[in-house]
């Protein structure tokens, strides 16, 4: 018999569940299951399933729904507990749906259900309790205090899984998890932020996705590294050497297997970015370790002032991105623009500055590319969440009464009206937000794609003019659906919209 559950963390036999991608979520209705065509290997839930079966507190199994229906999972009543696994703020609503299905459609004791990761961590009880009645928040703490708990690997766990769905995995963007933690406290930011970087155990997962290529049969892998901040250890206060062991053991992994062709991508801090790269050797081995391109949070550059009320703290961020994208393609590596139109503190003139800043270093970079999205100011796990005006409002109840509606947080959703209740303010957001999304496509550099989000009735999202822009980008991914679209009609389009669109990880 396995030890009770601490904390909320599910317990004996238990089923990880990761939920269908959220505009694919084929468990809140009657649809048809497809597979995810653009799947990835749900870390998360896995590192949970390995630190539970490490201190012996569950026998865990992975479903993933992207892959697989959940509706036809075998034997699903005969597991003594659930866990569903919540990313960020989007993914609620098929988390949501997942729970729904198991403690209605199924009848399972709601009480043996356990909801765990970040995009809910920082709800409070009350709200957690109106979207998941009757279940258990697992709290990530409880898991991070155990023994070991950055730096175990997953083998165990990925061994178990079915071949064909490791290979899936595997041609497809793979997670390295690299680190946790960022210093700098973002207003906008869910993360964990405050807090100082901390590493995980960066070869044995590196040479994990290595052997199991190997053993499938696959000649290249391509990889995310989890970082809030990659170069974040040349700031004032860091360690270098820190991150240039974590490059060094990097290339000795990629040494250990000259068969495969091995890229990776991070997100970084320009300012972080120019320290590090004062250094030649830790620009070598950068490249040595097979990194192409890096992402640049970018918002709020075209005006201090709405840097400043992000809490940024990067007043001269403008003239670092310009070092920085210089210094990248001098180098051959590829900057994305990470940019979000529609902070509160934004006005027709700050996203019009906005908008020409993004245009002219699409321009001026001939190797940079476009990730620009409409802002979404409050989400569970960041400052805003909880500030006075929010909590208690008509959005705020709206998400609570009807989970579908966290769909609108995600950061890829056009403007609406849980991120912008005011009508103005969200037709305006989305005029910038597409026009510079259409512009970017014209250019064949966009890694950015923007999808309609959940409306009530006679609340709508854009005007005729930025539909035009909306309809020539979405012509690129569902032409039988573009040319139909009105102002009026977009939700109707919505499921048909966005499972088209492509998917921005």
């Amino acid at each position: 018999m396995l030890p009770l559950a601490v904390a909320g963390v599910p317990a004996g036999r238990t089923l990880m569940i990761h939920p269908p991608y959220v505009h694919d979520d084929y468990v809140a209705g009657d649809g048809a299951f497809t597979p995810d065509r653009l799947p990835f290997l749900p870390v998360a839930p896995l590192y949970a399933a390995e630190l539970l079966e490490r201190n012996g507190l569950a026998e865990p199994v992975l479903f993933d729904c992207q892959l697989h229906d959940l509706r036809e999972a075998a034997d699903l009543e005969g597991y003594d507990s659930y866990g569903i696994a919540v990313m960020g703020a989007q993914n609620i609503a098929p988390a949501a749906s997942v729970h729904r299905y198991l403690t209605t459609v199924r009848g399972l004791p709601a009480e043996r259900v356990r909801v765990g990761g970040q995009g809910i961590e920082r709800l409070s009880r009350a709200e957690f309790e109106h979207i998941f009645p009757g279940s258990h928040k697992a709290e990530r703490h409880a898991l991070a205090n155990l023994p070991g708990a950055m730096d175990i690997d997953l083998r165990s766990q990925l061994d178990r899984l079915p071949e064909p769905d490791m290979r899936t995995y595997l041609t497809h963007e793979m997670t390295l998890p690299f680190s946790q933690g960022c210093i700098f406290g973002c207003s906008f930011c869910g993360a964990q932020t405050r807090q100082r970087e901390s590493f995980f155990n960066v070869r044995a997962h590196l040479e994990n996705a290595c052997e199991l290529a190997e053993r499938s049969g696959v000649d290249s892998l391509y990889l995310y590294c989890t970082s809030l901040d990659f170069f974040q250890q040349a700031l004032p206060g860091g360690d270098l050497d820190l991150l240039v062991g974590r490059l060094e053991t990097i290339i000795e992994v990629r040494e250990q297997h000259p068969g495969l062709t091995i890229g990776l991508h991070a997100l970084t801090r320009a300012d972080s970015y120019n320290a590090a790269m004062r250094s030649d050797h830790v620009r070598d081995l950068v490249l040595r370790a097979g990194f192409d391109r890096f992402g640049f949070g970018a918002d709020g550059a075209a005006s201090v002032a709405v840097l400043r009320a992000m809490r940024k703290h990067a007043d001269t961020l403008r003239s670092d991105l310009i070092t920085a994208f210089q210094h990248m393609e001098e180098n051959g590596l590829i900057p994305e623009i990470l940019y979000v139109f529609g902070v509160p503190e934004d006005t027709q003139e700050t996203l019009s500055e906005t908008r020409a800043l993004c245009g002219l270093l699409l321009e001026t970079f001939p190797n940079s590319e476009y990730r620009g999205f409409p802002a979404k100011n409050e989400i569970p796990g960041n400052a805003n969440w909880n500030r006075p005006g929010w909590k208690g409002s008509a959005a705020h109840r709206q998400l609570l009464d009807q989970p579908d509606h966290f769909l609108n947080l995600g950061f890829e959703a056009l403007a609406n009206e849980t991120s912008h209740p005011d009508p103005e303010t969200r037709m305006m957001v989305n005029r910038y937000a597409v026009d510079m999304s259409q512009y970017a496509h014209e250019l064949g550099r966009v890694r950015s794609y923007l999808t309609i989000p959940v409306a009530t009735p006679g609340a709508p999202i854009m005007d005729d003019a930025t539909l035009g822009a909306f309809r020539d980008i979405t012509a690129h991914y569902a032409p039988d659906v573009a040319g139909d679209l009105t102002p009026e009609n977009l939700s109707e389009h919505r499921v048909a919209l966005n499972s088209a669109i492509p998917k921005d990880y």
